[in-house]
């Protein structure tokens, strides 16, 4: 939901251009994280929403790099395929920012798992990605606020969490990154609020698929 979009696309598994990039007993998952209207072009998988009306010029995501980006997407979706179903290949998942307005990272994950399903990549688990503001002081440990817009996220007494969740088991976290400071009981509410998001992800998943 919201205007943020986000085109994901998925090449492989293919053998790698590299002999250095081979491993001989799994596939090698690789993220290439576009941000801006420079490369709009190309195929695509699937397309991810999120929320919010900055335009492409704004920064990725939190000051945070695009190569720190791709780092995360990578670690937490490689959780989550079979890599020993490919070895010797490599798996490349190139996300591009079309409008950002918001939740861009959680929305860029759950377009790229979008992608990865709709190419048949045989997956292990489902990963469902949640983008939550918790209050920095502690008056507002208990105000969470679920996929944010832009502006939303600028505000300075919130700090942001992308929080990943595992869909197919009861209640597991598999990776999450966070933008400021925060106390103990607004990350585990944000856990909290994440674990609810994710059914409803779920369903839309099965419609989207």
């Amino acid at each position: 939901s919201g205007p943020t979009q986000i085109l994901a696309a998925v090449y492989g598994p293919a053998a790698p251009r590299l002999s250095g990039r081979e491993v001989k007993d799994r596939a090698v998952v690789s993220v290439v994280f576009k941000h801006g209207s420079k490369s709009q072009g190309g195929s695509s998988s699937a397309k991810g929403n999120g929320n919010g009306n900055n335009n492409t010029g704004a920064p990725p995501a939190y000051g945070a790099t695009e190569r720190e980006l791709e780092a995360f997407i990578a670690e937490s979706l490689v959780q989550c395929i079979d890599v020993k179903r490919y070895p010797r290949t490599v798996i490349e998942i190139v996300i591009q920012v079309i409008k950002a307005d918001g939740s861009v990272v959680g929305t860029a994950i759950n377009a790229a798992v979008l992608a990865l399903l709709d190419a048949s990549i045989h997956m292990t688990s489902l990963p469902i990605a949640c983008t939550c503001l918790v209050g920095r002081g502690i008056e507002n440990n208990k105000d969470i606020r679920l996929d944010p817009t832009a502006v939303e996220e600028g505000d300075e007494d919130f700090s942001t969490i992308v929080i990943v969740t595992n869909a197919s088991k009861e209640r597991s976290v598999i990776a999450s990154i966070n933008f400021g400071s925060y106390g103990l009981s607004s990350f585990l509410s944000a856990i909290e609020g994440s674990f609810r998001a994710s059914k409803t992800m779920v369903a839309f998943f099965r419609l989207a698929v």
